[in-house]
């Protein structure tokens, strides 16, 4: 029912839009114009002012928004009731912001200009965990720690953890300094009283980096995360988590474990589960273990199975997310611990999936990427899919194939088995949701390990416009390990532009810049190529996750498997 109120509104506003009487009044709408800023584009964490005039109206007040929203946010931004806008510390996930300006005596007159928002220094702000891992002049490698980024290109209060054949040197304090590029690309030096560690580091959009070093005769690879705050608090763990460790063992050999075990909130394991695949000999065992929480976020481990005790040190992302490092003569060990989340006694594979994984096969250095959907939701048969192997350089595809997968249990283990024209590959995995899991091959003289995520549809060629951070890992073997990070734009009709830095058997490559293609001829897989003014061409396999974020195989020497990630 209208009031009486509203009934007289009506005709009265609808008489001011017509005229009243036949007399010649009309409504004067204000007018607002808003002046093109300067500059298209500013830095992180700096501001820009803005100016706009409004006509028709004795009411000035000019209302200001930022990608809509009234003021903006901590995340897109802020803008004053002046117009001056202050850009956020880190690029928001398109890479620009939308500043519109509407008078506030008629808010539906609005206009708009689009800023973009480039990287830099500022970007690297707060509490960051790192990890790295990979080889020093041919002999394993691996160091995780925490270093505090103040913004202004200086790093204090680092602490760090590292594990070398030379030995282990825990909880070294640290200082450094970094430079970032406005594309996201930056570097970063650590200096301890056992020397300098010196790193290159791509940023997305969410504040975390794929990192390499980039030291003479150093070939590792690994990420910067941004420290949640409540690591900072955080006395105990509560809850069942999955660990995925790669490395090697006292003699060298090739070493990886993935696995659970569950915490209820005491300094003990109340169960543990792993599979182990040493030198290529796989083998699922329980191992038990205690812990403890000390300072600067730092932990400490304890974990025995069938094999002996292991010591590690962790370093806490969140208490979601834990990097830990092996600090004991009998191995170098590096990984990460994710909290499980999600499962119920029912969690199956159910729908379309991708994978890959990096290792060994024998003394070759080993990659795999793949596709797969399910047919079932319970033990069962593969509906199709699609896999490349990279073995050494010599790359083969299986354009369709055929296997089965396993329900996983309590603890969140299964298994799948592919077979296609390269063979028939065995793996193991664990669940760390139902739409996440890291994996371990199983097969007999091979050994690689990765992960497993649900892919979200069907793809093209023009499902992937923007620009996307890459990292690159080559794996130990006969052939030299190699490593790579850098930006890529792809542009949605299947050209691709760029800057990478290499690593080549610890020799760093400097910039370059990048050019080449992509297509995608099925809804799946894709293919790219990537050319570098330095002279050199790397083809590889692309399955996309989403359309955010894709698996990369590298099908030239040594294998390099990685990621393309959107940066915005």
């Amino acid at each position: 029912m209208i009031s009486l109120s509203r009934k007289l509104l009506i005709p009265c506003v609808m008489l001011m839009l017509a005229g009243c009487g036949g007399g010649s009044s009309q409504l004067v709408i204000p007018n607002i114009t808003l002046a093109q800023p300067p500059v298209s584009s500013i830095a992180a964490g700096t501001t820009l002012q803005f100016s706009a005039t409004i006509s028709n109206s004795n009411n000035t007040t000019v209302l200001w928004y930022v990608d809509g929203f009234p003021g903006g946010n901590g995340t897109v931004g802020t803008i004053s009731p002046q117009g001056l806008y202050s850009a956020p510390n880190i690029p928001p996930a398109n890479g620009s912001v939308t500043i519109s300006a509407s008078p506030q005596a008629y808010p539906v007159a609005i206009t708009s200009v689009i800023i973009g928002i480039s990287f830099a220094n500022v970007s690297l702000n707060g509490n960051y965990i790192f990890a790295l891992s990979g080889t020093q002049s041919g002999s394993p490698w691996a160091a995780a720690g925490i270093f505090t980024a103040h913004g202004d290109g200086t790093i204090s209060n680092g602490s760090e953890d590292i594990n070398a054949s030379s030995g282990v040197s825990p909880g070294l304090a640290f200082n450094g300094s970094y430079l970032i590029d406005s594309n996201g690309q930056g570097s970063a030096t650590f200096t301890s009283s056992q020397g300098i560690i010196n790193i290159q580091f791509t940023l997305n959009s969410q504040g975390q980096a794929v990192a390499m070093r980039s030291d003479t005769g150093t070939v590792a690879a690994g990420n910067l995360y941004p420290q949640d705050a409540s690591a900072l608090t955080l006395t105990s763990l509560n809850a069942p988590y999955v660990l995925s460790f790669t490395g090697s063992d006292q003699a060298g050999k090739p070493l990886n474990i993935i696995g659970q075990f569950v915490t209820n909130g005491s300094t003990t394991l109340a169960s543990g589960t792993e599979d182990v695949n040493a030198a290529g000999a796989e083998s699922n065992q329980p191992f038990s273990g205690t812990y403890s929480i000390g300072s600067n976020s730092r932990g400490t481990a304890v974990f025995t199975d069938a094999a002996g005790t292991r010591d590690y040190s962790f370093y806490i992302v969140s208490s979601s997310h834990l990097q830990f490092i092996e600090t004991d003569s009998s191995g170098h060990l590096s990984g990460g611990v994710f909290q499980q989340q999600g499962l119920t006694s029912t969690t199956t594979l159910v729908g379309s999936y991708v994978f890959s994984a990096g290792g060994v096969e024998g003394t070759a250095g080993y990659g795999v990427a793949g596709q797969f959907s399910t047919n079932t939701t319970v033990s069962g048969g593969l509906q199709s899919g699609s896999m490349d192997v990279n073995s050494g350089g010599n790359a083969a595809s299986s354009a369709t194939l055929t296997g089965s997968f396993t329900v996983p249990g309590a603890t969140g283990r299964g298994s799948f088995t592919l077979t296609g024209t390269s063979g028939t590959t065995n793996y193991a995995f664990y669940l760390v949701s139902p739409t996440a899991a890291v994996v371990l091959t199983t097969d007999a003289g091979i050994n690689a390990a990765g992960s497993l995520f649900t892919q979200s549809g069907g793809f093209t060629t023009a499902s992937f416009s923007g620009t996307y951070g890459l990292q690159l890992a080559g794996t130990n073997g006969a052939t030299p390990p190699a490593a790579a990070v850098g930006t890529v734009l792809l542009d949605g009709a299947g050209n691709l532009s760029g800057s990478q830095v290499q690593n080549n058997n610890g020799t760093l490559s400097g910039a370059l810049s990048t050019t080449g293609t992509y297509t995608f001829s099925t809804a799946f897989r894709g293919t790219a190529t990537l050319i570098t003014n330095g002279g050199t061409t790397s083809n590889v396999v692309i399955y996309p996750v989403s359309s955010s974020a894709l698996i990369v195989l590298g099908l030239n020497t040594p294998p390099l498997v990685g990621t393309l990630a959107r940066q915005f």
